[in-house]
């Protein structure tokens, strides 16, 4: 049993280092998403929900890094308490993973209508009226080389055609953001200042592709890349708890056969 054991110990630290390594990546990646407003996760939820997501992904994180410490130090130096602590750490981590996981396959399919709701309501509403909503839709216009939800004219934001002349209700402007790269900017100013309701915007200067499609599927990728590695990193995790509850238990033999 000794030679078996002595491998499982190394195992396990080398499970517990994956976890130290993860939980840095996930605490930089919590900070990435408070301080960056220009991430399309964004639009997956409401802010508040958003605030909360990242807030327990931080917690997750940090919790890990504490569950890779114990690891490590109840193997090295024989401690058993530390190392069910370190297992009943990771369990509640586990556990948390799979219920997040069993909610967003429950929710799969209002997503995409989330997202598209989002996304209009970021060119109608929040665009004038949070900086940061702003920030985000120009850096996806201009990475997308997209303009509008679904088209440059949704800029218009419900305007009609009116007789009214006070406050010009037939223009509207579209963001610069919206310019075709390497357009001058006597150019993008002439096709993005004061456009008539009703009139085309020029194709040639301004992308005419909406940016809702393209946000959708960047979003889907990602999805698809976060369930691989989350799956991968849940099979990690799986195989520390087999190995953390099999050396607590041959860890109280040994120190049983040492008295």
């Amino acid at each position: 049993m000794g030679a078996g054991y002595t491998c499982m110990k190394y195992l396990f630290i080398f499970l517990n280092i994956i976890f130290l390594l993860l939980s840095v990546a996930g605490i930089g990646l919590s900070i990435w998403m408070f301080v960056d407003p220009t991430i399309p996760l964004h639009f997956t939820q409401e802010s508040k929900d958003y605030l909360i997501t990242t807030i327990i992904i931080l917690l997750a994180s940090v919790i890990l890094l504490v569950v890779s410490i114990l690891g490590i130090y109840s193997v090295g130096q024989e401690v058993r308490k530390a190392l069910i602590a370190s297992f009943c750490l990771l369990l509640i981590i586990v556990v948390a993973e799979v219920a997040a996981g069993v909610w967003g396959y429950i929710h799969r399919d209002s997503l995409e209508q989330h997202i598209r709701t989002a996304v209009k309501n970021s060119v109608k509403e929040d665009y004038d009226k949070d900086e940061n909503v702003r920030k985000l839709f120009d850096t996806i216009q201009t990475k997308l080389q997209c303009c509008g939800a679904e088209h440059p004219t949704d800029w218009t934001r419900g305007k009609g055609y009116s007789m009214v002349i006070s406050g010009n209700p037939n223009l509207y402007s579209i963001p610069k953001s919206c310019c075709r790269e390497g357009v001058t900017s006597e150019d993008c100013f002439a096709a993005t200042y004061n456009v008539k309701v009703g009139d085309e915007p020029n194709g040639q200067i301004i992308y005419n592709t909406g940016c809702y499609n393209l946000i959708y599927d960047k979003l889907k990728e990602s999805c698809c890349i976060i369930l691989i590695v989350g799956g991968v990193i849940l099979g990690i995790q799986l195989l520390g708890l087999i190995l953390g509850l099999i050396l607590a238990c041959s860890m109280n033999r040994t120190h049983r056969y040492k008295a």
